[in-house]
């Protein structure tokens, strides 16, 4: 894999909530130098482990596995709208609102409540 691929991999990994010792793992043959001192595979693991932190801190690094975390929530749409729509039919009144929401067929600025009118008849002459 080429250098930018691992880190594409990695970042892809990150994005579908996979947490560092197990992408170390996953990718430890590319992750360690082919160069490098031939190690026990605990050390491996760790010179792994530090990597990936020091990426971690890289904002480009960041946007890209936030890039995947949103491409994966993004596909898992349908099923939070079905589980939204079972709220709302037991009756959870937030769930319902916001499905209606989604729906269009509720719109939170046309909502209005109680509208207080106040009418002035001071000046005005009164009938006989």
């Amino acid at each position: 894999m080429e250098w930018d691929e691992v880190r594409e991999t990695a970042a892809r990994l990150y994005g579908r909530g996979y947490r560092r010792p197990q992408i170390a793992r996953a990718l430890m043959d590319h992750l360690y130098p082919a160069d490098g001192v031939a190690r026990t595979d605990e050390q491996k693991l760790q010179h792994c482990l530090t990597k990936l932190r020091r990426w971690e801190y890289s904002q480009t690094f960041r946007d890209l596995v936030y890039r995947y975390a949103v491409v994966d929530l993004d596909m898992e749409t349908p099923a939070i709208l079905v589980g939204l729509g079972k709220r709302a039919k037991r009756g959870r009144v937030d769930a319902a609102r916001l499905a209606l929401e989604l729906t269009g067929r509720h719109s939170k600025e046309t909502e209005q409540g109680a509208v207080n009118v106040t009418v002035n008849l001071a000046n005005v002459a009164r009938p006989e």
